[in-house]
């Protein structure tokens, strides 16, 4: 199996759109990885998916990706795990150990792989009893007990 990490300075890169350099892993029959430095002079995301592609790639980790690239990637066949951070080698350790799901990889401010950060967790217009009897409160901490926001602006009842 193939995979690609987005790198910056041997970390996960924070952001897979703008990462200029791969670190391409594969593992030998004793299990033990072999890592392949690539580099990119641009920023062609197109450019990216379809080297990522051509070069066999199944399974791509990295930090931020925005949607049209991962959806792209997805529908290439390739498989992403996003919102991950740490030190390189640390992270092709714990995807072999499959522990990358724990916190320690996770981007700070992530609230979590795949539940989206900030939806839902109590950021923004949340539920609460006012003094004036209505939805939403009016005064400090509005919307911050855990599980009752709507998602930042929210405004709707």
């Amino acid at each position: 199996m193939k995979t690609a990490l987005s790198i910056f300075e041997q970390r996960i890169a924070p952001v897979f759109d703008t990462a200029r350099e791969i670190c391409l892993v594969e593992r030998s029959a004793s299990g033990a990885p072999t890592k392949t430095f690539c580099r990119f002079d641009d920023d062609d995301l197109q450019g990216k998916v379809a080297w990522l592609v051509a070069t066999g790639v199944q399974t791509l980790i990295c930090g931020a990706v925005s949607q049209p690239i991962q959806h792209a990637l997805a529908a290439a066949g390739i498989a992403v795990v996003p919102f991950v951070c740490g030190d390189l080698d640390e992270v092709i350790a714990a995807q072999a150990a499959n522990t990358l799901a724990k916190p320690a990889f996770a981007m700070p401010g992530c609230c979590g792989r795949r539940r989206g950060c900030g939806m839902g967790r109590g950021f923004g217009a949340g539920r609460a009893a006012s003094p004036s009897g209505g939805a939403f409160a009016a005064g400090p901490g509005r919307g911050r007990r855990p599980g009752t926001g709507r998602g930042r602006g929210a405004n709707a009842g």
